[in-house]
């Protein structure tokens, strides 16, 4: 019995050390987004082409995590994941919270740079840690509490910086937000027996000590990256991303634009989808030990959710309303992410998770580079429905990516 605790407060103690960084990362996705129409208005861009512009801010964050997060995932693999997942978590804090001290445009742009190569840590560091010294037993609930912390981490951003910024100033909103990223890099600093990468004295599935994995060679790994599975996975963070992020990215723009609700309304709208989200994905955990990454599943989540989105672009409806549906719909898109982790982890060799991590999920940073501007210029030549329009699309078509798990898993 105290053996049984012992290792469950050592997986407790990991999978807390690992998540907090996570849900700092995906806060810091999420932290320029809600303050579009406060940006655009600090650095004088209005015009034709407002909404490109500070969306390109967006971009060029997503684009610098999306060329360097698969090399990061190589090296994770190589070097170990602890030191690497400090340093990007620093990088990215520091960053951030120089935006509030921004006073140029182009300034933006260099800080969005800076903080996307911060931001190519986490995923392979986190999943390579996760996969290395949790538990086998646990893996699974492991992985859905990580997912659920990011989402959370989406949850709080925008309350976070619109609240700050009505409250105070938004260039408090970004010193704030990064000083706690870096408060976190140190307490990590203190953890380096827990963080380590080597798998530890464990309890796997058959109750043996798990073996480190071989060194695989690179050629090996980027011909193991360009695998079906592994790229219909890549696609499914892509589509993923242009949907689910999309709507997180011009939510508060598109509905101010549309409705001229308030931002302070349309980013508490953001987080109901968002705590949607995380309840998704903590009752998914259970769905996909159940019956598997099956593409039934994707089905029965994505495609009712993008039909909700696509009714918001249609009808205006009250603020209630608002919340209840987008709460509905991220559950639905929730439910289905704990699977997607199943169907990576099972098509990855041991000692691979890193750089398998690290390539498939920069198809969120290449979707998040892309959809900024396509839907910036939606609004700037149509108006805020297209968000809807063009992210239910998205969201409905990632079920399709679920295809490769029907010879593993059934249909």
């Amino acid at each position: 019995m105290t053996q049984i605790s012992g290792v469950f407060g050592r997986d407790a103690r990991i999978i807390g050390l690992v998540c907090f960084p996570h849900m700092m990362s995906h806060a810091y996705w999420q932290v320029i987004p809600p303050m579009y129409l406060i940006l655009i208005q600090a650095f004088d861009l209005s015009g034709d082409l407002a909404y490109t512009r500070i969306a390109l801010v967006t971009t060029v964050f997503a684009t610098a995590t999306f060329i360097l997060q698969t090399p990061v995932g190589f090296i994770v693999d190589r070097v170990g994941a602890r030191a690497v997942l400090i340093g990007g978590l620093a990088l990215e804090a520091t960053a951030i919270g120089l935006f509030g001290l921004a006073t140029a445009y182009w300034q933006l742009l260099v800080l969005a740079a800076v903080a996307g190569i911060g931001h190519t840590v986490f995923h392979p560091a986190d999943y390579a840690i996760l996969s290395a010294r949790v538990s086998e037993s646990r893996m699974g609930r492991a992985f859905s509490i990580h997912s659920a912390t990011g989402y959370i981490g989406f949850a709080v951003a925008p309350v976070f910086m619109t609240g700050i910024a009505v409250l105070w100033h938004w260039r408090a909103s970004f010193l704030l937000i990064g000083v706690i990223g870096l408060l976190a890099a140190l307490l990590l600093l203190t953890q380096r027996s827990v963080l380590g990468d080597s798998s530890p004295p464990g309890d796997s599935a058959d109750g043996r000590k798990r073996t480190p994995a071989p060194k695989m060679s690179t050629a090996s790994g980027l011909r193991l990256l360009l695998s079906v599975p592994v790229l219909m996975c890549f696609l499914y963070f892509v589509l993923h991303q242009m949907g689910n992020g999309g709507l997180r990215t011009f939510l508060v723009a598109a509905l101010g634009d549309l409705h001229g609700t308030p931002a302070i309304v349309a980013a508490t709208a953001l987080t109901t989808f968002t705590i949607g989200s995380v309840l998704g994905i903590l009752s998914g955990g259970f769905v996909a030990d159940r019956f598997g990454p099956r593409i039934a599943t994707a089905l029965a989540t994505l495609v009712p959710a993008a039909v909700i989105i696509w009714f918001l672009g249609w009808l205006d409806v009250g603020s209630i309303a608002l919340a209840l549906l987008l709460a509905v719909a991220g559950y639905l898109i929730g439910l289905l992410i704990p699977s997607r982790d199943l169907l990576l982890r099972s098509v990855t060799p041991q000692g691979s998770m890193g750089k398998v991590m690290g390539f498939a999920s920069t198809g969120s940073n290449l979707g998040g580079a892309l959809i900024p501007l396509v839907l910036g210029l939606a609004m700037d030549t149509y108006d805020g429905s297209w968000v809807f329009w063009i992210c239910g699309l998205f969201v409905a078509a990632a079920c399709l990516t679920f295809v490769t798990a029907r010879g593993r898993y059934g249909g």
